[in-house]
């Protein structure tokens, strides 16, 4: 609707590659960062699972939300619980989209 808004967060590309492990594989050409971890059903019986998860960067943030008719109020680095307006840098986990429907 005219004017309303967005708040998204997204894993961060630059942050995923930085701290990269030998336990897990970041494909530059998707953004997705692929690990193998365990999880437990309902019981508590361990299972292995792969992870794949797509990263961002503050760019990309902005051009999908273009594409998408919003205009971008800010990009910031995030953490999860923590929420502010910080600028973006390369040693936050999350970057915060937000952003606004035209009115």
């Amino acid at each position: 609707r005219p004017g309303g808004r967005l708040a998204l967060t997204a894993f961060s590309s630059y942050f995923q590659v930085k701290y990269l492990d030998e336990e897990t594989v970041f494909d530059a050409v998707s953004g997705t960062n692929h690990e193998h971890t365990e999880v437990h059903n309902g019981d508590g019986v361990a299972m292995a699972a792969d992870l794949w998860t797509t990263c961002y960067t503050p760019r990309e943030l902005r051009l999908m939300a273009t594409a998408a008719s919003l205009e971008v109020c800010h990009v910031a680095s995030v953490e999860p619980g923590k929420y502010s307006l910080d600028e973006p840098t390369i040693e936050s986990p999350e970057f915060l989209l937000v952003a606004q429907r035209p009115e």
